[in-house]
């Protein structure tokens, strides 16, 4: 689908920059090396994915250029800086920027979810022929993942939402309703920012493919702690066999 095109969005994973709530838990280094891990594990899934595929990156202190990351991820891949005063106005700066430059159908996801099936992904741009845009709820009240087509994408979406709060999803539903968009919704997602979303991740993947992940051996590594912060699983977690 050489019309489509995954908007990935990412940090940089350095001490203080990421994952900063997990470390007050964990420590800094594991922190930082789970996140390096989420990024890795899901770029791995974008293989399987038939889109092209754009690493847009947040500038952060002097190891936030374009350099750095293709040093930790390699040059293999397209990278653009994000452009904006908050995540709305970069989310909406690399949409538009998607569309202006000829892709049809556009996807952003966030790196928080490294559990995240990537044929899932394939659906969201398949059912995007047929809906007008595609959103994926995030269980703290924010979203995954949100996509357009061309003919179909609302900048609007961007502005004036409550971003870092759980309001997000809410609000920005309610523009694609007022907007009259039919909408492809994915199935509710584990953001991982929190060591509660730390222990669900470890325990809704026990007996998932996702437990052979780099990022699985690192939860297996931190097991005794992360059990600590047991919770009760959402009723419409999944617990996927092989």
């Amino acid at each position: 689908m050489t019309d489509t095109c995954i908007l990935f969005f990412i940090k940089y994973p350095e001490h203080g920059n990421v994952k900063t709530r997990l470390a007050k838990v964990v420590g800094e280094d594991v922190a930082t090396s789970l996140y390096r891990n989420f990024v890795q594990d899901m770029l791995k899934g974008f293989e399987t994915v038939d889109s092209q595929l754009r690493i847009c990156y947040a500038p952060y202190g002097t190891n936030g250029s374009g350099k750095n990351f293709k040093s930790w991820l390699g040059s293999q891949y397209e990278y653009r800086e994000q452009k904006g005063d908050d995540i709305g106005a970069r989310m909406k700066h690399a949409m538009q920027s998607a569309f202006d430059e000829g892709f049809r159908r556009v996807i952003i996801i966030g790196s928080d979810i490294p559990d995240f099936p990537p044929e899932l992904i394939t659906k969201a741009f398949l059912d995007l022929d047929m809906q007008d845009a595609a959103v994926g709820p995030s269980y703290d009240g924010g979203y995954y993942l949100i996509g357009f087509r061309k003919d179909t994408f609302i900048p609007e979406v961007f502005d004036e939402i409550p971003w870092s709060t759980r309001d997000v999803y809410r609000a920005t539903l309610s523009k694609m309703q007022n907007a009259g968009l039919e909408l492809i919704r994915l199935p509710d997602w584990n953001d991982v920012d929190t060591i509660w979303d730390l222990n669900l991740l470890f325990r809704t993947n026990r007996n998932s493919s996702f437990r052979k992940s780099s990022t699985f051996a690192i939860l297996r590594e931190h097991s005794d702690l992360i059990r600590q912060f047991d919770v009760d699983l959402p009723t419409h977690c999944r617990f996927d066999e092989e």
